[in-house]
Order: structure tokens, then sequence, then C-alpha cells
């Protein structure tokens, strides 16, 4: 049991019953006696003669205060939380031969702060009947919302399959081990849906509705060649193929497959994934949506990929050929080829006389490692075995970013910088008109449109900003790469050579071995590996 005290008013004075706890319960507090003095209006006590008195309390002790003072009956304290889902109590004792609070007065009290439910009559009982003053009781829980758990979706395949040539232990690099697609069988599951839970409202204990966390619902996004199954539940392969996911958009293609792209076949476009298990000739285009492999040579044609590009012998391009994809390029090699452009990584084993410019790394790495003649750009990183050669070919290798998207870095910077401007001045407008409406009930109409107006354009700076933001990242984070980008010859690299970094160029009049090249500050240096 807690300890208390109780004051009692004699003829002669107050005074102050002080009691000590049992079996390690609470003992009586000065705050808890300051506190209670000052709720219940009483003046003129000897607070160090109660001070004294609590120090000195062994089991219980009578101390006069002060003069005789206005009996007060027992009172609590109510208070609650700011969720409203509680309220506690807390109990202060009245004069000795006061009344005590009843259980019904108790209810009494929380319905009088309009507390309608939880409140837990059968604890108010107890508490009536013994109670610990200055204790915490909690007398009435609210009814908290269960919150809805949004639907999701499982994919049943590896979602990203990059392809990557094997290098074998003489280093050279194996360009025909490089298992690039997610292969499906008619009826095989290619994602699950967990369906939503509702959520549970909830009641405050003012008798309040409190509406849960809504649960998102969701959906099966997928192109052709896919059914869903009854219950709505699984997306299913409908053909034999491949399957890839491209965004959050499933994909199944039956892999066109042909020998040789000729006067047999004309151009292809096709919209999914390409086998080519012959040649491509001269003249002839092929475009496709996913990835594209040509198991023979390439001539002076043009080949498009919106995904990977794997050439598993190379390009003869007679200085015609266009090869183009988002995604990473593997080729045996690249010669005299028009136009190379890589949306990911570039790996071969050599480079005659093409112009080649990638976003990713370009790794000439292979047995031969070759970049000989042309123009060959990277934003990253270019890493080769030999740039140029004895004879001094004209040979142009560049990294870095371009310096007109540092000059739209700074554009956005900008736009971002007005688009923040205006949302604060938005966000003053509506703050204050919301005031407004607050404090007088309602808006005149000039004012309501105005406040619809500026709510509105928020709105919609917010989405501008957003997108802005989006765009500064993703140019930031090539700008950013650009100042690590490096040129590395872990052999020979020959006079005649052109080194671009950014806006910054450099021609090698001396030959290098095993080293790398850097910007630093506004020069080119070489360094080792």
């Amino acid at each position: 049991m807690n300890g208390y005290f109780q004051f009692e008013t004699q003829a002669d004075g107050l005074y102050i019953n002080i009691y000590a706890p049992d079996n390690g319960g609470r003992a009586v507090l000065m705050d808890d006696v300051i506190h209670y003095i000052d709720k219940a209006n009483i003046g003129g006590c000897d607070l160090p003669s109660i001070k004294t008195a609590l120090v000195s309390c062994k089991d219980s002790i009578k101390v006069r205060v002060g003069e005789p003072a206005l009996s007060s009956n027992e009172w609590g304290e109510y208070r609650i939380s700011t969720d409203m889902l509680r309220v506690e109590a807390v109990f202060y004792p009245g004069f000795v031969g006061a009344s005590v609070l009843s259980a019904d007065e108790i209810i009494r009290d929380l319905s009088n702060l309009g507390v309608r439910h939880g409140i837990n009559e059968e604890r108010i009982k107890e508490i009536a009947q013994k109670k610990n003053y200055f204790e915490n009781y909690v007398v009435a829980e609210g009814t908290p919302p269960v919150d809805g758990v949004d639907a999701y979706i499982t994919y049943q395949f590896e979602v990203e399959k990059k392809a990557k040539p094997k290098v074998k232990e003489d280093g050279s690099v194996d360009f025909h081990d490089l298992d690039t697609l997610n292969h499906v069988k008619k009826g095989d599951v290619l994602a699950v849906m967990t369906p939503e839970i509702p959520g549970v409202p909830g009641v405050d204990v003012l008798g309040r509705v409190i509406q849960p966390k809504k649960a998102k619902r969701t959906v099966f996004k997928y192109g052709r060649n896919m059914i869903v199954s009854e219950d709505g539940l699984q997306l299913l392969a409908d053909v034999n193929g491949h399957v890839t996911l491209e965004g959050d958009k499933v994909f199944v293609s039956n892999v066109l497959e042909v020998v040789n792209v000729d006067a047999s076949t004309g151009d292809i476009e096709y919209d999914g994934n390409v086998l080519i298990t012959g040649n491509v000739l001269a003249g002839f285009s092929v475009r496709a949506s996913g990835n594209i492999e040509v198991n023979g040579i390439v001539e002076g044609a043009t080949v498009e990929a919106g995904g990977d590009l794997t050439l598993i012998h190379g390009v003869q391009g007679m200085g015609k050929a266009v090869l183009k994809c988002n995604g990473n390029m593997v080729t045996k090699f690249l010669e005299s080829a028009r136009q190379v452009v890589v949306g990911g990584n570039l790996e071969t084993d050599t480079i005659l006389h093409s112009k080649v410019e990638t976003r990713g790394n370009i790794n000439v790495t292979g047995k031969n490692g070759l970049i000989v003649g042309g123009d060959v750009r990277s934003t990253v990183l270019i890493s080769a075995k030999y740039i140029g050669n004895e004879m001094g070919t004209a040979t142009v290798v560049g990294v870095g970013v371009d310096p007109s998207e540092k000059h739209k870095l700074e554009n956005l910077k900008k736009e971002i910088t007005a688009l923040n401007d205006t949302k604060t001045k938005l966000n003053q407008i509506v703050t204050m008109l919301r005031k407004k409406q607050e404090a007088d009930g309602k808006l005149d109409a000039d004012k309501l449109d105005m406040l619809q107006k500026s709510t509105r354009n928020l709105i919609l700076t917010e989405h501008d900003m957003t997108v802005k933001r989006n765009e500064f990242n993703e140019l930031n984070n090539l700008v950013s790469e650009d100042s690590n980008a490096r040129i590395k010859v872990s052999r020979t690299i020959y006079s005649g050579t052109k080194l671009i970094f950014g806006d910054t160029y450099m021609f090698v009049k001396n030959k290098y071995d095993y080293c790398q090249f850097l910007k630093s500050g506004a020069d080119i240096k070489s360094i080792p590996l």
C-alpha cells in the first residue's frame, strides 16, 4: 500500500496526518502535498514542518501546520490522453471525517468530462473500495482502430537478369555463356497477389469513431500472353517463352527466332525479345522492345534493342552499322561501326574505327583488349589493354559528362528554387485563410475562391517540384559520376590518341604503360594503376 496523508481540522489548528507505505509502496512526496494544498485552496500552511515530518515519518505522524481550515472531501483528477484513447485518474484523500468518492461519483465525474465509451466500471468499483492515493489508475479506454494492410504482389521469377560474360582462367572472355532470359512454360505462375485486409474502425473515449488507415488495392499489370487465375490471385503464362519485368509491368514473349535477317525476312520489328541464330546482313534492320541476341555477324545493318544487346561474334560494320540499346551490350568485337549507343555497360574484346557512346562503363578487356581508331566515349569508365597503336592511328577516347548536361543541371536547380519560393508563398496564403475560416466560421466568396485556387496551385506546384527533383537527382548522379571518370590502360596507350574529359582534352605525345588517366583541376594527369 502507498503512503498517504490526511489533513484534519481541530479547534486549535490544522493538522496533517502522514502514514508510511506498506510492503514497498510509494512514499508520500512533498510535491503531492503542495499540489493538494494548491487544489484544496488551503492557505498559511507550515511547509517546512510538513517537509520535516515527511522525512522523519517511520509509521505515522501528526503535525500541526496552521490555523483551522475548511474541510475538503476526497476528490479525483482525470486526464484524457492526446490520442483520446485513455483516461487516467489520480485520487486525493479528503480531510479526516470527510466523505469519500463512491464508484457512482467517479463514473459521474467521467460523464461530466464527456467520456462515453470504454468506462471500466468493474475496475472503478475496485478502486472505490480500496484506492492508493497519488497513483495513476486507468479508468476508461477507447477502442483503437485496426489499420488495413495493403495488397501486394510477389513475383515468382528473377526480376533483374543482366547479360555478363564469363572471364576464363586464361583471361579471355566467354561470350557464349550469358544466360540472359527468364524462361517460362505455359501455365507457370509468374506473380501472386496477396489481397488487401480492410481496416476496423475504432472509438475514442468520447464516443467518436476513429477511421483506420485505408488498405490499398492493387492489380496485376501485364502485357500479352498471360492470363489471370479465376480467383484473381495469380498471373499465369499462356505461352512458352520468357518473362521480364519492366517497371511494375510483366511481359511474356514467345522468343522470335530466325536464322538470318536478309531478303527472306525483311526488316524485323518485334515487341519482345529476338534471337537470331545466324547473321544480320547489310542494309536490313532489327528493332525490338526487349533483348536482342545475334549468334552470327552483324554487317552494315541497324540493330536497336529496348533492353540488352548481345552479339556473340561481333560487328563488321562497313562504316554503316548502327547499334543501339537501353541496357547492356556484349559483343566479341566492333569494327567500322558508324554509331553505337549503349544505355548501360559495354563489354567487348576489340573496338576498331567505330564511334561508340555509352552511359555506363566500357570494358575492352578480352584476349586482345584493343581500342584503335574512331571515337569512343563513356560517362564513367573506359578500360582497355591497348589504346591506339604503334602507327599513331588517330584515336579518340573520352569520359565524363557533356558540358551541356551540367548547364541543364544548373537550370533545374534554379527552377526548383523558384518553385519552392512559390510553394512557401502559397502555404502562407492557405494557412492564413484557413485560420480566418476557423475563427469566423466561414469565408466570404472572394476569399473562399482564393483559398480554393491557392490550394489547387499548391498541389500543382508540389507535383512540378517532385518531377523536377527526380530529374535533378538523376542528372546529379550522372554529374557526380563525372568526378570519378577514368580511362584505364592495363598495357599501353600510344601517341596519336586524344583524351577527352568533359570539356578538357589532351593529346598523348608519348607512349604510356600500365596507367590510368583522370581529371585533376583543369588538367588531365596520368597515375599508375
